[in-house]
């Protein structure tokens, strides 16, 4: 049964060194110690220090998972890891330890995809007495659309059975995460941005209001503020393709423009330390704050629309740090709910960033043959007793 197989599972794919220990498909413990502190002044994850952090913190962060579980590592049935993708100078932390333990106590070890990590992470379950005397297979029916959403990376993925995935969708260049975050910058939000933004726009929610129109081959979203009558126009970005990947990059170029255009500055003028945030008044923060969201929103809600009606798939799943904005989740849910599709998402927002619940969900399923394609694969799979050939893969897709 899926609720007696027990697994440790580690993920240090970019800058969250976080190990978890998981029952079937319930989340014992779940340790994920932030970093952001150390990259917050550099805007972004420097590799070199996310790498350092982890050194220091994989021992602790190991021990205090199993403690919280109330296990000794006699008591596990497997550890697995996170293979990429991922920074690769990361990703070779957890494996590394990964390695030690499963030598160190005879375990199977089992090699996770990231993406996939998060594409189960909706399976995830709390620690209760009912999931504790159940058993955790999840009933599902497919075809299934996973969207993940994140700050490296937006895809959308048909799943058709456990461990069949097709990737029929995907960020050309930025990801939707990326793309708050650089956003934020502009405005001197800080980093991470992203969450600033979610709650900037969900304070102005009641002074704007937003549409959409077609203009000539392009469809523009307007925020139109109540009070002052301001209006703040974006682009949606692959509005109009019949495909079903996303662009990023160009809609946070159109976001700088319309901020230098409200600041009176060139782009030419420019530096790195230039902080427009200062030139803009409040209100005008949090409109632009509400266009940015309104605008990413609007994009993916129109490439999941094409999805489902190209797919016609039984169940919407999401997953991914982006999942953490309630107004995001909130919109897929009601395209979703148009359908009639059941919408699965992470039960917890601490499951929507790198964690290692999800990687334990994720090779629990495998080890119960719900996902068996990878088993017999020489690089991603089960590995009981030979597997000093497992290595990092930072780009590894989901397929």
């Amino acid at each position: 049964m899926l609720n007696q197989i027990t697994t440790l599972a580690i993920d240090t794919s970019c800058d969250e060194t976080s190990c978890s220990v998981v029952r079937g498909t319930t989340v014992l413990s779940n340790i994920l110690p932030s970093q952001i502190e150390f990259h917050k002044k550099y805007g972004g994850v420097v590799p070199s220090i996310a790498k350092l952090a982890h050194q220091e913190r994989i021992d602790n962060v190991v021990a205090e998972a199993m403690k919280r579980a109330k296990l000794d590592f006699m008591n596990l049935d497997a550890i697995a890891v996170t293979v990429g993708p991922g920074l690769a100078i990361a990703l070779e932390v957890g494996i590394k330890k990964a390695k030690e333990i499963a030598k160190g106590y005879n375990k199977p070890l089992i090699a996770i995809n990231h993406m996939e990590g998060h594409l189960l992470s909706c399976f995830a379950q709390p620690n209760t007495e009912t999931n504790k005397q159940t058993n955790d297979v999840p009933e599902v029916k497919f075809p299934a659309l996973g969207f993940l959403i994140s700050g490296g990376h937006t895809e959308i993925v048909l799943v058709k059975n456990w461990g069949k995935y097709e990737l029929v969708g995907k960020t050309l260049d930025d990801a939707c995460g990326e793309a708050f975050d650089k956003c934020g910058r502009i405005l001197g939000l800080g980093y991470p941005a992203g969450p600033v933004i979610s709650e900037f726009a969900k304070i102005n929610r009641k002074n704007v209001c937003i549409e959409t129109y077609r203009k000539h081959q392009s469809v523009i979203l307007r925020v139109v503020n109540k009070n002052t009558k301001n209006i703040y126009e974006l682009p949606v970005p692959m509005a109009t393709t019949n495909d079903l990947n996303m662009s990023f990059s160009g809609l946070k170029t159109a976001f700088l423009n319309l901020v230098c255009e409200l600041t009176n500055e060139s782009i030419s003028n420019l530096t790195p330390k230039t902080n427009l945030g200062e030139r803009l008044s409040k209100s005008q923060i949090l409109n632009l704050a509400s266009a940015i969201e309104a605008v990413t929103i609007e994009q993916l809600k129109i490439k999941l629309t094409k999805a489902i009606d190209k797919y016609n798939p039984n169940e919407i799943w999401v997953g991914g740090g982006v999942i953490a904005s309630a107004r995001v989740r909130s919109s897929l849910r009601s395209i979703a709910r148009k359908y009639n599709l059941k919408f699965r998402q992470p039960y917890t927002k601490k499951l929507t960033t790198d964690n290692g619940a999800m990687i334990g969900v994720a090779a629990n399923l495998k080890l119960m043959g719900l996902n068996s394609k990878l088993k017999h694969n020489p690089k991603i799979g089960v590995y009981v007793t030979s597997f000093e050939n497992l290595d990092r893969i930072p780009r590894l897709e989901l397929n």
